[in-house]
């Protein structure tokens, strides 16, 4: 189920500016195990910025939450790190007038994450391009937040998230029984 949310963390301030919605919540086990989370961004949408992640739930390690979660700056096509303070991570060619395009085609934002021992290797897809994003380390098992978010254009009117994204898909393979 789908809900409107507030950022999990104060200090995630960077998210409060954002509607977002929550997809769910997975857990990911101590163990070896693939997991990720999608949602495509409509292209009818008129966005200035987008947010996409998985956040851990609940407590977090020296005050600051654990996961993967980004700001993709529409206008310019800049991709920001939100909770890894790496700044700017890369750029999307397709993103640079993504709103003003009009085109038919919506821009899948995919995060696909390998834990192996402590290490959480994520690999970053937007569009049809991949980028490196920083890999964390926690050796407990993690509840992490599927969450996306909007802020609208200058000269938008209010458009709600729901609108926005579409076709989600939360998953976990290779858990332990």
């Amino acid at each position: 189920m789908i809900q409107k949310t507030t950022a999990p963390s104060s200090s995630l301030l960077a998210l409060d500016s954002f509607d977002l919605l929550n997809y769910g919540t997975l857990e990911v086990p101590s163990g070896p195990v693939r997991f990720g989370f999608q949602v495509d961004l409509s292209p009818n949408a008129v966005l200035r910025e987008a947010v996409f992640g998985l956040i851990q739930q609940g407590s977090s390690e020296a005050g600051k939450p654990i996961g993967f979660a980004i700001r993709i700056d529409l206008e310019r096509g800049e991709i920001w790190d939100l909770v890894n303070d790496s700044g700017l991570i890369g750029w999307v060619d397709r993103a640079i007038g993504f709103s003003a395009a009009g085109g038919d085609e919506p821009l899948l934002l995919s995060l696909e994450i390998e834990r192996v021992g402590s290490a959480f290797l994520p690999k970053l897809q937007i569009g049809g391009e991949e980028w490196l994003y920083p890999a964390i380390r926690s050796i407990a098992a993690l509840d992490f937040a599927a969450l996306a978010g909007s802020k609208a254009s200058r000269n938008s009117s209010s458009i709600e998230p729901h609108e926005i994204f579409g076709n989600p898909s939360l998953w976990c393979e290779g858990s332990e029984k």
